[in-house]
């Protein structure tokens, strides 16, 4: 008789297709995103004169819950901080995707290195926002004073 075959979960092959499939549909989405904001922007406020971008503090862009209610009022600005934020979860959703692909094929190890660069990536993106520091002074001086000594 034979044994019953064990499922290990997708095939690499298949789990690199689907991978490269949400990297290409993330970053052309967020393209088109926007470049669709860019041109609303240059519609409505191409004749103005240039803004100067070095005082360029929008608050209400600031939270993804206010940039993502101008995106749906179909403010130039919004649109393009959502495109933005888009391609940046791009990568984000890639990782977890493969910590899910890893732990259906059973392959623990890599689904603890998968995690732990997950960890990092989070930092990175909202060590910033929490910390009320960008994630690269957060680094090199952490809230720790221990660290520090």
């Amino acid at each position: 008789m034979s044994e019953p075959s064990r499922y290990s979960g997708p095939s690499d092959e298949r789990v690199e297709r689907i991978i490269s499939g949400l990297l290409r549909i993330g970053v052309i989405t967020s393209a088109l995103i926007v470049f669709s904001g860019g041109l609303l922007y240059l519609l409505h406020d191409g004749r103005q004169p240039a803004p100067n971008l070095g005082q360029f503090k929008p608050e209400q862009l600031r939270s993804p819950a206010h940039i993502w209610g101008e995106a749906v009022a179909l403010q130039p600005l919004g649109l393009i901080m959502f495109g933005l934020l888009l391609l940046i979860a791009t990568p984000v959703v890639r990782v977890i995707f493969s910590v899910v692909a890893f732990a259906l094929q059973r392959d623990y190890l890599y689904v603890l290195f998968t995690l732990l660069v997950l960890a990092i990536l989070l930092y990175s993106l909202f060590s910033g926002y929490l910390t009320g520091r960008g994630a690269a002074e957060a680094m090199f001086f952490p809230p720790w004073p221990l660290v520090w000594c």
